[in-house]
């Protein structure tokens, strides 16, 4: 109790700790002993309610008999359950005062609302005038919410599902952008529940689950009644879609234990390298050059062929040359801008000419140095973003650039990457021979 009850604090103003004053209230909030303190209170109140429930007139809950629970308390959030009877009611209110004489820990009825269900308004109007809360009601639907959310609009837009997302998601070794696939993360971040259920863990859910649901059953080869709830059936679903990764109650992978990180890789399956994701993902790209080529190398930059098939125009001849539809070709080889941008790049580069498929060429092209294999590709993904660029100031701001203008940006940009990456490579060269 001496670090109870003799805390001194100091106030730190403009750097500098002035002043000393004694506590005289215990200890602060965040102090490490805070939640030790706080967990002895809350065993003492679990000895109550413990103790008041081995009385005659208390019944438990329904669904918390067999596991004779009637209380759980995370933090300084509290649960409590019995039957919805006057005598269980007036018990576990009677405890919980019992508690409160001895901490001084109340709740503020003001900021807490309780809510009924299956019973009758002669014990719900008791319990209002026992406990002092006021009646709670539900405001929304779950049904309400999908029909009034963000993402119920245009028909004809949810009409065509998202395109290529397997695609999006995977990473960048294998085509993708490595963005997180937010349904596969989630499906495995439920398998964990399912993997505990497999394993029959000492969890009080997994107690809980057994006795209402599976009882006894064999869990991979469960079924959820319709009864059941949403969340539980969810979660069968989940094992049904996991159950392939599942060999004899094991994990196929990770030595038979399950975590999350091989579930989601489990889930976006076996894919195989794209030779041309260090053309891309190069050190010496921008972030944005690298998202316009691949989406460029994907078909999907919005075009003016695109554009036409989403019926947003109905012109789709080029801005700048006037005379051939817009399309990805066109835009990156057919245009007599693009092509001459490739020409004054190839004499910059001092490279030969990219053909009519730029990836080929990256893939067929060789050189000995270092340095020329980062650069090349860098100022072709620069040279795709300056390009596309180009034909949005066009369309915008008729306005057209000229293509010596677009060259020197793109030397410009990858001089600049080229030197930051020497001067990094020979810091860390230099620091690695003086640590040896």
């Amino acid at each position: 109790m001496e670090c109870v009850t003799t805390p001194w604090y100091t106030v730190s103003l403009n750097g500098s700790n002035i002043g000393y004053f004694q506590g005289k209230r215990g200890i602060r909030q965040g102090d490490p002993m805070s939640p030790l303190l706080f967990t002895i209170c809350m065993e003492y109140l679990s000895r109550i309610l413990a103790f008041v429930t081995n009385t005659m007139e208390f019944t438990y809950h329904p669904l918390c008999r067999a596991l004779r629970l009637n209380h759980l308390c995370f933090a300084d959030d509290l649960l409590m359950f019995c039957r919805g009877d006057k005598a269980s009611i007036t018990i576990i209110l009677r405890a919980f005062a019992t508690f409160s004489t001895a901490s001084r820990l109340e709740i503020n009825r003001e900021n807490y609302d309780i809510y009924f269900n299956g019973m009758c308004s002669e014990y719900s109007q008791y319990v209002l005038n026992v406990s002092g809360f006021k009646e709670g009601h539900f405001s929304f639907r779950i049904n309400q919410i999908c029909r009034n959310c963000l993402w119920s609009g245009s028909e004809e837009f949810h009409k065509t599902p998202p395109v290529g997302w397997d695609r999006v998601c995977a990473a960048t070794k294998y085509g993708g952008l490595s963005i997180m696939n937010g349904k596969n993360w989630n499906v495995a971040m439920l398998g964990k529940y399912v993997w505990w259920l497999a394993e029959k863990t000492a969890h009080l859910w997994i107690r809980w689950v057994n006795h209402m649901y599976i009882k006894g059953q064999n869990w991979l080869d469960y079924s959820p009644t319709i009864s059941s709830s949403w969340t539980w059936r969810k979660i069968c679903q989940v094992k049904d879609m996991l159950k392939p990764g599942c060999c004899h109650g094991k994990w196929s992978t990770n030595a038979g234990v399950y975590n999350v990180s091989i579930g989601y890789k489990w889930l976006q399956g076996n894919l195989s390298p794209v030779p041309w994701y260090p053309i891309f993902w190069n050190r010496l790209n921008l972030s944005k050059h690298s998202i316009i080529g691949w989406l460029a190398i994907q078909c999907r930059l919005m075009t003016k062929d695109r554009l036409i098939r989403f019926g947003v125009i109905a012109d789709g001849h080029c801005d700048i040359c006037l005379d051939h539809p817009k399309d990805h070709n066109h835009f990156l080889y057919g245009c007599r801008f693009s092509a001459c941008c490739w020409k004054l790049l190839a004499e910059w580069l001092d490279v030969p000419l990219p053909d009519a498929e730029i990836l080929d060429w990256c893939r067929r092209w060789r050189c000995r140095s270092l340095m020329k294999k980062q650069i090349v590709p860098a100022a072709i993904m620069a040279m795709i973003y300056q390009i596309w660029n180009a034909r949005n100031i066009c369309r915008m701001d008729n306005k057209l650039v000229h293509p010596t203008y677009a060259v020197k940006t793109v030397t410009e940009q990858v001089k600049s990457r080229g030197q930051t990456w020497k001067w990094t490579s020979k810091f860390q060269r230099l620091h690695w021979v003086a640590w040896m």
